[in-house]
């Protein structure tokens, strides 16, 4: 479909306003991306059971697909969107899905499969992990080694370190209130492992979106974690 001058609809859109880039520094992108996830956490931990969980968050998917359809769909609506919500876009996402779908599905599948702490802490890698990797790769990536799906060493290990500290600090928490029992040494172990799983998930060789990768295959790995050593959830 073209306009009076025989430009696209993503053309049009695209003059409309400067969208951002994978390699932009981006920092409203990341700051939504932290919030919408820690907000995620924070409702689902306040007290929501798991199938409350599935269905708030089964809900918010069905709502984000319709939209995101609709906009593909309807030039008209995409041209509005884009006013909207551009500042938080990339220039690639103008004629395909936004990340905020496999973000939320994601999340979804968290709260589905894994037990509560599990599925929090998996999402909060997805919501810390990812924007500091992403971050410090742009920043600092070029003056390190660079993985072949694009992906810097300093921005992973970035990552892995923010995944780590959010495990520590995350299990601290469950420890205290009593949600949790962990050994110190149990605590440490998790965090490491949390580190490697939540900052290393994008260096896997799948042609899959880091907003659902990072949840997804953390969550497997943490899961296995804390079957190893005996450690018992609350799902």
């Amino acid at each position: 479909m073209r306009d009076r001058n025989g430009s696209s609809p993503s053309s049009v859109v695209s003059r409309m306003m400067s969208l951002h880039v994978r390699s932009d520094l981006h920092l409203a992108r990341k700051a939504w991306h932290t919030l919408m996830g820690l907000f995620i956490v924070a409702v689902y931990m306040a007290g929501l059971t798991r199938s409350q969980g599935v269905l708030v968050l089964g809900g918010f998917l069905a709502f984000t697909l319709a939209a995101e359809g609709a906009r593909l769909r309807i030039p008209a609506i995409n041209e509005i969107f884009m006013r909207v919500w551009g500042p938080l876009m990339r220039s690639c996402e103008v004629n395909r899905f936004s990340g905020t779908p496999y973000y939320i599905a994601s999340a979804l599948i968290a709260v589905g499969i894994f037990p509560k702490p599990i599925a929090a802490l998996s999402i909060a890698f997805l919501a810390v992990g990812d924007p500091i990797a992403s971050l410090f790769g742009i920043l600092y990536g070029d003056r390190s080694i660079r993985f072949s799906n694009g992906k810097s060493l300093i921005g992973t290990a970035a990552g892995m370190l923010a995944c780590g500290l959010v495990a520590f600090l995350f299990l601290q928490v469950m420890n205290q209130s009593q949600f949790l029992e962990l050994r110190m040494d149990h605590l440490v172990l998790l965090s490491v492992v949390g580190a490697f799983a939540g900052g290393g998930a994008e260096l896997l060789p799948m042609e899959v979106d880091d907003n659902f990768a990072i949840p997804v295959v953390s969550g497997f790995v943490l899961w296995l974690a804390f079957i190893v050593m005996g450690v018992t959830t609350v799902s």
